[in-house]
C-alpha cells in the first residue's frame, strides 16, 4: 500500500522540531524520542483500534513513518528493540487498514493454575532481606536472568531509562562502605540515565530543565521501585538471597569516579546478591483488612 508522505511542514509542526534537530541528537536521545513518539502516537492508537474496531487517524501513521526514515538516515540497526517494535506496530496498522485485525488475545493475562499459583506464592513469600552472606559466587547466567527481569519491569512510556552495574566485590573491593549486609559477593547497582529525558524535554521546547528533576520525575521513582521488585523476586526464584541498600552521596561519588560515569548516569540504589547460611524468619504481615484504609 503506497503511503502518503507528510510534508516537512506537517512533520515539524506535529513534532515541534525539524529533521536537523533529530539528526543531531545522540543515539540515546534519538532512540528515546523515537520510542516516545511510537508509544504515544502509534502503539496506543493501534492497540485501541485492534481491541475496539475504532478507526485511527491515518495521517498519524504517515507522520510516524517518517521516523523510520530518520532511523535509517542515522544508520541505526534494525535489530534494536525500538525499531523491531515499531515495525511490528506498522505491520498491524497496515493490516488493519485492509480489514485484517491482529488477534491480541494471546497477550491477555490469564489466571494461574493452582500449581502455578503455589509456585508463585513460594517465591513471593520467600523474599526477605539478608544481612549475612557466605561469599559464595553467583553465576553469570543467574545475574543475567536477574537483570533481564529488571528490564521487564513496568516503566513510564516503556522508555527503559534504567541502567545497571554488576560489581563483584572481589574485583572492586571497598566501594560500598557502611553496607548493612556482610560478605555479599555481588552488588547490583541500579542507575537512572537522563540523556534521553534531556532529548525529550528539548523536543518539547524545554531546553533548560534541571538534571535532578529528571530522576525525581513522578515516573522515575515508580520505574526504580518496579525494577527493585523484579530483582528481588527473580533472585528468590533462583535460590539467591538479596539485600537492598540505599547509597550515600559518598558512595555515589565513589562509583562515579571509579567507573568514570557520565554526568547523565545517576546511581540510585544497590541490591546485594548471593547465598546465605543463615536463614531468617520472615516478619508476619498485618491482615489485609487492617491495612486497607479505604475501600469504596
Amino acid at each position: 500500500m503506497e503511503r502518503q508522505k507528510p510534508s516537512k511542514k506537517e512533520f515539524w509542526a506535529y513534532f515541534n522540531r525539524d529533521d536537523d534537530f533529530y539528526m543531531n541528537l545522540s543515539d540515546i536521545g534519538f532512540r528515546t524520542c523515537f520510542h516516545a513518539r511510537i508509544h504515544h502516537n502509534l502503539e496506543i492508537q493501534v492497540n485501541h483500534a485492534l481491541n475496539t474496531g475504532t478507526k485511527f487517524y491515518p495521517k498519524r501513521i504517515d507522520l510516524m513513518y517518517h521516523w523510520m526514515e530518520l532511523w535509517d538516515r542515522r544508520g541505526l540497526s534494525h535489530d534494536l528493540p525500538e525499531y523491531r517494535f515499531a515495525e511490528q506496530m506498522f505491520k498491524m496498522a497496515f493490516a488493519f487498514e485492509k480489514g485484517v485485525v491482529t488477534d491480541l488475545s494471546p497477550f491477555a493475562p490469564e489466571r494461574l493454575s493452582e500449581e502455578e499459583q503455589k509456585a508463585f506464592d513460594k517465591v513471593l513469600y520467600s523474599v526477605h532481606e539478608t544481612h549475612v552472606f557466605n561469599g559464595r559466587p553467583v553465576s553469570d547466567e543467574d545475574l543475567d536472568a536477574i537483570v533481564d527481569a529488571a528490564l521487564w519491569a513496568a516503566n513510564g512510556g516503556n522508555l527503559q531509562p534504567l541502567r545497571f552495574m554488576l560489581i563483584h566485590e572481589a574485583a572492586a573491593p571497598g566501594l560500598f562502605p557502611g553496607s548493612t549486609a556482610k560478605n555479599a559477593p555481588v552488588h547490583l547497582v541500579v542507575c537512572y540515565e537522563t540523556e534521553g529525558r534531556h532529548a525529550l524535554a528539548a523536543m518539547g521546547g524545554r531546553d533548560n530543565v534541571s538534571e535532578e528533576s529528571f530522576f525525581t520525575h513522578r515516573n522515575s521513582p515508580l520505574d526504580a521501585g518496579s525494577a527493585l521488585t523484579n530483582i528481588k523476586l527473580a533472585a528468590a526464584a533462583l535460590g539467591l538471597c538479596s539485600s537492598r541498600q540505599t547509597l550515600s552521596d559518598g558512595v555515589k561519588e565513589g562509583l562515579r569516579k571509579y567507573f568514570k560515569l557520565s554526568p547523565t548516569l545517576h546511581p540510585l540504589y544497590c541490591v546485594d546478591l548471593g547465598y546465605s547460611d543463615e536463614p531468617v524468619l520472615a516478619l508476619p504481615r498485618p491482615a489485609v483488612r487492617d491495612s486497607v484504609w479505604a475501600s469504596v
